[in-house]
């Protein structure tokens, strides 16, 4: 009766017990916790990554409503010339990278490169997840 969201974005930050897994050749993709009232009235709200490794990564809100727009910062860039639609196909590279993701990726180096700057850049992204999390409490309050 007490599990919250932020309850379930630290279980899927757990790297003790492997649920977010960062080494070895393979991380965690991405990872989402969905808030789904019982009142149809209400909105759901989406939290996602949108980003790898959730230890370091901000959980996003997203709420789909009718008519939205999507973020330009989540959307994968599209190709006039994309080698997946050329014959013959993929007969070069293109970097799909959403800016989101390429800006985390920037971020997770600079963490990686300067303890102090990025535990002072994480404690900010978890101030702006705070941030949503009251956002969606006042949307569903």
């Amino acid at each position: 009766g007490h599990i919250t969201a932020e309850t379930f974005m630290g279980i899927l930050r757990d790297k003790a017990s492997g649920i977010c897994v960062d080494s070895e050749g393979f991380r965690t993709a991405g990872s989402m916790v969905s808030v789904l009232p019982r009142d149809p009235a209400l909105p759901c709200v989406h939290f996602f990554t949108a980003t790898p490794d959730p230890s370091r990564s901000v959980f996003k809100p997203f709420v789909f409503v009718a008519g939205i727009k999507p973020v330009p910062q989540v959307t994968s860039p599209t190709f006039c010339d994309d080698p997946a639609k050329q014959v013959p196909r993929f007969q070069w590279a293109v970097d799909r990278r959403h800016e989101l993701y390429r800006r985390h990726q920037a971020a997770l180096e600079m963490m990686e490169q300067d303890q102090e700057k990025g535990q002072k850049l994480l404690q900010t992204l978890r101030d702006l997840e705070q941030q949503g999390l009251e956002g969606m409490n006042a949307l569903l309050g």
